[in-house]
């Protein structure tokens, strides 16, 4: 007996379809009808700029569809109108094996995340990738091994090897023409929620320093990390830094800090695991030796990291819908076969999954890339072989490894340039990403770490009219201090200014949220 579903749809406006097909009647839609007895109605479909505030709108009018792809504040609105219902026993009954592994990866932190008061389980949730999303520091081992240095640890040290890459000629041109420190250029963002590409985030963090995070103390209140005594503390230090032009000194003002980094003038930058890619070019041209460290530490020898939500994407299925299981199985359906339509030629770039499939996220493991870095590891030092590795739950790992025994060389937990076959034809298209696993994603296998959540990823009334201001506000600050162009007393007027024009409304609103 066929099963209709109704949805909302996202539709990417700049994605081409192919003659014969819609976005509501395609290669998707239909292998869902012909092998699950699927039938899938749009009620409407949007575009995906303008999708939330479709869903939104829906929500408020209590006009929601059977199943959506919803976001963490709409989530957390549908939750507390009781508009959705609760999934476990359907995912007790109905996921596979594939995608409960997707969902229990994600342990605790996840489980906390799409569960109501009661402890039931009530979204489909895509696990965010835990390590994608945190920053450590990136350092030319190159000019550490031109002046004798080891890799920095401390604050102190990571100082006076940015004072070294400054003043003492690293590259060996004979000119005073390198950058110790690069900060966040005129497109990024001196600190941000989640991965932050050459902002500064892990030099907060070493004074425990959490800016723009919603932070719960141990009594369960909130507050707001940019305006704690440690975030002053931090910026001075900071302010320090670039004083004694150990950062950038056209930090803010760069327009391409990736043109930057590959010119090979940089010495230190802060960025995710997946850097390798960014210096990819300069490391397949033999130019530079890239390498990741948790730098740096704390005072009490910690590494402090801020982390991502472990997901912002959930899909949820309304009270009123009768068939909850169907959305189980459309996924599950997704996850056994998207690699596979990859490899038949089915989604091609007009026809994308990502575009087309119904309730479509991207589903990896938690740990995917910790797993991963592991993984080749010990396929390297052959303690494993590809027999043992279960290649459905790691869609990339089957050709890392392929390519890992071309395109390294012995010894093999030696990542100098010559311990790399950059001449191989696969270097091109392997090397950027193994470089990242196995050198960025080494820290969070090799290193603890203490991560701090964010308590709060919603928005409140008040955020709703205030926000926009009080972050450019806050933004401007620390910018202002950092350059020297204002007093570290300048911290305090922004923490008053910041409470009175809407900060104190704000956590009064998140704290009686998160009470109920």
């Amino acid at each position: 007996e066929t099963v209709t579903v109704h949805l909302g749809g996202s539709m990417n406006p700049n994605a081409k379809i192919l003659d014969g097909m819609s976005y509501e009647d395609n290669a998707y839609t239909r292998f869902l009808k012909d092998d699950l007895n699927i039938e899938v109605v749009y009620d409407w479909i949007a575009s995906s700029s303008d999708y939330d505030e479709k869903m939104n709108l829906c929500i408020g009018s209590g006009t929601i569809p059977e199943m959506m792809n919803v976001n963490a504040t709409q989530y957390r609105a549908l939750l507390k109108y009781d508009m959705i219902q609760p999934l476990d026993q359907y995912f007790e009954d109905y996921a596979s094996d594939k995608l409960k592994g997707f969902v229990e990866s994600g342990g605790e932190e996840l489980k906390k995340c799409i569960s109501n008061d009661k402890g039931e389980m009530m979204a489909i949730p895509a696990p965010s990738m835990m390590v994608e999303e945190m920053n450590e520091m990136w350092i030319r081992q190159d000019w550490l091994d031109n002046l004798g240095l080891e890799a920095p640890r401390t604050w102190d040290e990571m100082a006076a090897v940015a004072e070294a890459f400054v003043t003492q000629d690293p590259d060996g041109n004979g000119e005073a023409d390198t950058i110790g420190i690069l900060g966040p250029g005129n497109s990024n963002h001196i600190n941000d929620i989640g991965d932050n590409q050459f902002g500064l985030d892990p030099l907060f963090h070493s004074f425990q320093s959490y800016p723009q995070y919603w932070l719960q103390d141990e009594d369960g209140t909130v507050k707001y990390g940019s305006i704690q005594p440690e975030t002053r503390t931090a910026l001075e230090k900071i302010q320090k830094l670039y004083t004694d032009k150990l950062i950038d000194p056209e930090m803010l003002v760069r327009s391409n800090c990736q043109e930057t980094v590959l010119s090979g003038k940089v010495g230190i930058f802060f960025g995710p695991w997946w850097s390798g890619y960014t210096v990819g070019d300069a490391i397949l041209a033999g130019e530079a030796d890239w390498r990741a460290y948790f730098t740096p530490l704390s005072e009490d020898g910690n590494y402090y990291t801020h982390m991502p939500d472990p997901t912002s994407k959930y899909v949820v299925v309304s009270k009123s819908c009768k068939n909850p299981e169907a959305a189980f199985k459309m996924i599950n359906y997704l996850v056994a076969n998207e690699q596979q339509w990859t490899d038949d030629g089915i989604t091609s770039s007009e026809m994308s999954c990502a575009d087309f499939y119904p309730l479509w996220n991207g589903y990896d493991n938690a740990d995917e890339i910790e797993v991963s870095c592991e993984t080749l590891e010990k396929y390297l030092a052959g303690e494993i072989t590809m027999d043992d590795v279960d290649f459905s739950q790691h869609k990339l790992l089957k050709s890392d490894m392929e390519a890992v025994t071309e395109l390294k060389k012995e010894p093999y937990d030696d990542f100098s340039l010559d311990k790399w076959n950059l001449d191989s034809d696969l270097a091109k298209t392997n090397l950027p990403r193994l470089v990242s696993l196995l050198v960025g994603a080494a820290p969070y296998v090799h290193d603890k770490y203490v991560p701090v959540y964010n308590a709060y990823s919603g928005q409140t009334e008040t955020m709703q009219a205030k926000w926009a201001n009080l972050k450019k506000m806050e933004e401007e600050t620390f910018a202002k201090i950092i350059m020297g162009k204002a007093d570290i007393s300048e911290f305090d007027t922004f923490v008053e200014n910041w409470k009175n024009q809407g900060g104190d409304q704000i956590l009064k609103e998140i704290n009686d949220e998160l009470s109920k």
